[in-house]
């Protein structure tokens, strides 16, 4: 490991943002978030169609509310699955300077839903891995790629394999 990896003495794991970028810009973000360890705990999958568990369903419902609670963020495609959940994220406008990040937005989200969880149905086991995948859509037919997979992750779900984050 090289020293850019320490910090106060300690390896971390650098930032996998894009270098350069403000996740505060509009744009159009694809995000991938999961549960601790894998836990399938949110739903399940059969013959191609989501089911979603109660902890699934009140994460949906979160979900739902990022608009209401960031007004420049509008919901495009989304899937929870069950260990894991896709969606697209539309940032638009001009940001002010103290805007939120996309950052900021994710952790509020999975902050509220897991408050949820754990005081509504009791699953203090619950949790999410501490990052997410992003990947920022910059073209139509980057947006088109991956409504698709969103679309079709249900009908490839295959519990034995680690799920594969980007199309």
């Amino acid at each position: 490991m090289t020293d850019d990896t320490l910090f106060r003495g300690r390896y971390r794991i650098p930032s996998a943002r894009y270098v350069g970028w403000d996740y505060r810009w509009a744009g159009v973000y694809y995000v991938t978030i999961c549960t601790r360890g894998r836990m399938i705990c949110l739903g399940d999958v059969m013959d191609g169609q989501v089911s979603l568990s109660p902890l699934g369903q009140l994460v949906a419902e979160e979900w739902l509310k990022i608009p209401r609670h960031h007004l420049r963020v509008d919901l495009d495609e989304w899937v929870i699955m069950p260990d894991h959940m896709h969606g697209i994220l539309i940032f638009q406008g001009t940001p002010r300077e103290d805007e939120l990040t996309l950052g900021i937005v994710i952790g509020r989200f999975k902050a509220a839903a897991t408050k949820r969880i754990w005081r509504k149905l009791k699953r203090t086991d619950f949790n999410w891995q501490t990052r997410f995948h992003d990947e920022i859509l910059r073209t139509p037919a980057d947006l088109e790629r991956v409504r698709a997979y969103i679309r079709g992750n249900p009908a490839n779900w295959n519990p034995a394999s680690p799920t594969k984050t980007s199309p």
